[in-house]
């Protein structure tokens, strides 16, 4: 007995509830033999595992002609002989059968996947590398604006000790923080000579003058306001 006869066999007592004609039962044994590349030295085990795996498509199938039928007669309904028995297609589409054998793996496809894996490795080490450097970057950027605020030529005129409490976020910034630097020492300035503690606003000729002289006023005038010691006449 061929492979063939063997499945058609088979075929006849699993799938008689379906119904199946001859050449139906004939192209579903062709397909089953075929895909699952059976030979004539299969054994039974193998047929039956065949035809086990391929009879939920054939329920399939039949359930959507059952449906098909029913939803038909329904639609019809008064003008179809609720009585008469449908008749199946003579030829329905064979069920599909899901590949059994993956596609073996070529020496470019190997080649293709270590490449891929290398890719991700070194994009996890440039990552890492990056994560590592990332405070020391942000601490040299830091130190660059701050030497970038306080070399401004805008701001020569204003003591260091003043300026120095501000910081620069972006370069971008720098004119606007500039402005404020100096709007604000001049506000301050002018404060202190509303309030007697400057007779004038301090000028010098040159920045560390007037820094210098900056510090020697407010350190004289925390002198002058200084609360005297208990006991002292």
């Amino acid at each position: 007995m061929t492979i063939k006869e063997k499945v058609l066999t088979s075929c006849k007592t699993s799938f008689a509830k379906y119904g199946l004609k001859k050449d139906e039962l004939a192209k579903l044994v062709d397909q089953i033999v075929a895909s699952r590349g059976l030979t004539d030295e299969s054994t039974d085990e193998n047929v039956t595992e065949a035809i086990t795996a391929v009879e939920p498509y054939v329920g399939m199938m039949q359930a959507a002609f059952n449906r098909a039928v029913s939803e038909t007669t329904k639609k019809y309904e008064g003008w179809v002989d609720q009585k008469a028995t449908p008749t199946p297609p003579k030829n329905p589409p064979a069920p599909p059968v899901p590949p059994t054998t993956e596609t073996p793996l070529t020496a470019e496809a190997v080649a293709k996947m270590i490449a891929e894996v290398k890719n991700d490795q070194q994009k996890a080490v440039n990552e890492a590398v990056a994560a590592a450097l990332a405070p020391y970057k942000e601490r040299e950027e830091r130190t660059r604006l701050a030497t970038l605020l306080q070399s401004n030529e805008k701001l020569k005129n204003v003591p260091e000790v003043f300026r120095s409490r501000y910081q620069l976020d972006k370069e971008e910034n720098l004119d606007s923080v500039v402005e404020q630097i100096n709007n604000d020492f001049t506000e301050m300035k002018q404060k202190l000579v509303a309030d007697g503690i400057f007779v004038s606003a301090p000028t010098t000729s040159t920045p560390q003058s007037e820094q210098d002289d900056f510090i020697k006023r407010m350190e004289g005038f925390a002198q002058r306001n200084a609360p005297e010691p208990e006991g002292a006449s």
